[in-house]
């Protein structure tokens, strides 16, 4: 791992921990290893490394994240499916992969928690989390448009609306898992037999939510 990285990743577990405008410099120096002056040598001040951060923990992993699911099944039932089930095997696998090998655990709350705050508390950065969001819209977007174009799902539900219940869904799902006893299963199952009641044409077949069953390269990936 170069220092430059190594910096970003130290920062982002010590804000896990502490909320990141509580990790002052002298605290990545020392879990760093590194100088002030190297520090320095790769970031201007400490919100220069704040979006540095939120670029690795969090553009590059939606970016990964949506070349996946337009690279998984040929359903929209099948997608979807690996929309949720890649949210729970991957941000939510609880653990950082470093170049080094080491492994460094983290709980999805705290991370959900840190971007948050970060949100509210840093509003020059607030145009990076808007820019994702709308790459999302326009991601399920063109989902649901290709959907409706293979004839899988009823052409008379307007994709906006249908495409903030879905959004709704996936972000609600996560924070039920990990406040309730219901399972990963039951969850997806559940929230995904809702979502084809509603835009499942008659004539149309498809059983892609009877058995959780992706392929395993999907589970294997993981964003770094």
């Amino acid at each position: 791992m170069n220092n430059r990285d190594k910096i970003i990743e130290v920062t982002f577990l010590l804000s896990l921990k502490n909320g990141f405008d509580r990790v002052p410099i002298k605290q990545i120096q020392e879990e760093s290893g590194l100088s002030a002056g190297s520090i320095y040598y790769y970031f201007k001040d400490k919100d220069d490394i704040l979006v540095a951060m939120i670029n690795k923990y969090l553009v590059d992993n939606i970016n990964v994240f949506k070349e996946v699911i337009r690279n998984s099944g040929d359903s929209l039932m099948d997608k979807l499916k690996i929309v949720f089930i890649c949210l729970n095997t991957s941000f939510n696998k609880n653990e950082i992969h470093s170049d080094n090998s080491n492994i460094h655990e983290f709980n999805y709350e705290d991370y959900f928690v840190l971007l948050t705050s970060v949100f509210h508390q840093y509003p020059e950065i607030r145009s990076m989390f808007h820019e994702i969001q709308h790459e999302l819209n326009d991601f399920y977007c063109e989902l649901l448009e290709e959907a409706i174009e293979k004839g899988e799902i009823r052409d008379d539900i307007d994709i906006k609306t249908l495409n903030i219940y879905i959004q709704s869904i996936i972000k609600g799902h996560i924070t039920l898992l990990n406040q309730s006893s219901f399972s990963l299963e039951e969850i997806i199952e559940s929230n995904l037999n809702m979502i084809w009641d509603l835009i499942k044409k008659e004539d149309f077949v498809n059983n892609t939510v009877d058995e959780l069953t992706p392929n395993q390269n999907v589970l294997n990936y993981s964003f770094n």
